[in-house]
């Protein structure tokens, strides 16, 4: 039987390797790459805003922004028409790294994509695209029973 699941995990894991090596010499943690990349370039979104753009989970991404905080890369202001949002925004050493994790997932995405052509690349896109609104349905309909 085929598995998505098994090539889905493994282009994520080896992809999470690269891209660990790459920028192993910045203290931001696995995984948090994607916050603070989405953080440079929306500054000024929310937490909130922030976990439903990576379809992540409120407590994951206060997990993240915390780390991003201690480590000085992200400042966290409140909304000054709503002090219940925070909204985050890059420091002096943020905006000095965004380019060195944009680089990176530049190049991470030209290699993910370097062996298709424009269709296949279009294609893949598309489908990922689908598989990911249909799980995120189902994780939120869990997420409901759970509450």
């Amino acid at each position: 039987m085929k598995s998505i699941s098994k090539y889905n995990a493994a282009i994520y894991r080896n992809g999470q390797s690269i891209i660990n090596y790459k920028l192993k010499d910045l203290d931001i943690k696995s995984g948090q790459h994607d916050f603070f990349y989405v953080i440079s370039k929306n500054e000024g979104i929310s937490q909130k805003e922030l976990s439903e753009y990576l379809y992540v989970g409120k407590s994951t991404t206060a997990k993240a922004v915390k780390n991003l905080v201690k480590n000085h890369y992200v400042e966290v202001k409140k909304d000054e028409h709503d002090k219940r949002v925070h909204r985050l925004y890059l420091t002096k050493k943020g905006k000095e790294t965004a380019p060195i994790i944009e680089s990176v997932f530049t190049e991470i995405t030209e290699t993910f994509t370097k062996d298709l052509n424009e269709e296949e690349t279009e294609q893949t896109y598309t489908v990922l695209k689908k598989i990911l609104h249909t799980i995120y349905e189902e994780k939120t309909k869990l997420d409901a029973d759970i509450d």
